[in-house]
């Protein structure tokens, strides 16, 4: 197993990347980051960056059922979680049940394919990051409202992404990612299938359990931090599990070293340069296109780059930088360590109670646990 992790973490698969296809994603970023940081709505300008960066991410997923359909899906899906996680901003108890809620449809969406289960992931990470968004002063119908707007502003963010994505695939056909598979059979979405996925036995069961332990564990700890950014330690935790140990463990080690690297570049930068307006807009555009680029490549690098994305976003929106990097590495390190260590218990767990570990089994085929 060991071997194994250290392959996953060493190896950078650079035939993977396509320049190409992620400079296509960048146009549906930098329109709405330069035209609200010039008309002066850097919140708004953030919200839809978000929603334009997850959702070109979608576009390297495989098809569900249609081309398109994981960029629609994620769209609609992240909107409402950002709406959602809103809601709850204020309720402690709602937002561990939602999480937790989240978390386990998350689960059940690896037994569909790869490209369901990325959506059911993104919209665990919006809903958290929402539920930390900053407080509105007011009655509940000024808590509606932002949450109202939140969303909107994810969905506006989504849904041009695609919109541009979708006019350069009629033009340019090497905008089809070579990751995103045309063969995915979408008839074979059975109801007695996923019906199957719900007996304690199966591996789909099984993880869905872990990730709702790992959500509630997740959750009561940022929930009792006082900082800005504790959030991260539930997007983190939420991020790494995946169905397969050796998976989870190399992507724990990745994280937690692309993040740290990535602070310490971040950090460089902001005293050395002390970057604002429109010099913001360019380094999130920068290091935006480096994460489209290494998302295939290696998950380590890839992290290195999304951090330096997330702290220059959140400087638009008006956040520190500094605060947000050296919170960010705690709570990416605490997330890990969560993630990390309920996938570790659950595994001992099953050695010392005889259980041999089940196989998750897929539309797309079997994954072992």
């Amino acid at each position: 197993m060991s071997e194994s992790v250290r392959k996953l973490v060493a190896r950078f698969d650079w035939h993977k990347s396509e320049p190409l296809h992620a400079l296509l994603c960048m146009p549906g970023l930098a329109l709405p980051l330069i035209v609200g940081i010039h008309y002066g709505y850097p919140g708004t300008a953030a919200l839809m960056v978000g929603g334009a960066q997850c959702v070109g991410f979608g576009s390297y997923q495989q098809p569900l059922f249609t081309r398109s359909g994981a960029m629609l899906a994620a769209s609609f899906g992240i909107a409402l979680s950002a709406l959602v996680g809103a809601l709850c901003r204020d309720n402690t108890v709602a937002l561990l049940l939602t999480t937790i809620l989240w978390a386990v449809l998350y689960a059940f969406s690896n037994s569909i394919s790869t490209a369901t289960a990325w959506v059911g992931q993104q919209c665990c990470i919006f809903l958290v990051i929402s539920a930390a968004a900053p407080n509105t002063p007011g009655t509940t119908h000024d808590l509606l409202y932002s949450a109202l707007l939140r969303g909107a502003g994810v969905l506006a963010g989504g849904l041009l992404q695609f919109s541009i994505l979708w006019i350069f695939r009629l033009w340019l056909p090497e905008a089809h990612t070579k990751f995103s598979r045309i063969d995915f059979d979408p008839t074979r979405f059975q109801r007695a299938f996923l019906k199957e996925q719900l007996s304690p036995g199966s591996g789909t069961f099984q993880f869905a359990l872990r990730m709702a332990v790992t959500a509630a564990v997740a959750v009561w700890i940022y929930k009792a931090q006082t900082w800005t950014s504790a959030y991260w330690i539930a997007m983190t935790a939420l991020l790494l599990p995946k169905p397969e140990f050796v998976q989870t463990m190399a992507r724990g080690l990745l994280r937690a070293a692309g993040t740290l690297i990535g602070a310490a570049l971040c950090t460089l930068i902001v005293v050395e340069f002390h970057p604002s307006g429109m010099w913001l807009a360019f380094y999130v555009l920068v290091f935006q296109a480096a994460t489209y680029l290494l998302n295939t490549v290696n998950y380590g690098a890839f992290a290195v780059t999304l951090t330096g994305y997330i702290c220059f976003v959140l400087a638009v929106a008006r956040q520190p930088p500094r605060e947000v990097l050296l919170h960010r590495v705690m709570a990416t390190l605490i997330g890990t360590g969560v993630a990390l260590s309920v996938h570790i218990a659950f595994r001992y767990g099953r050695r010392l109670l005889h259980i041999k570990p089940p196989k998750i089994h897929s539309l797309e085929g079997d994954t072992q646990v």
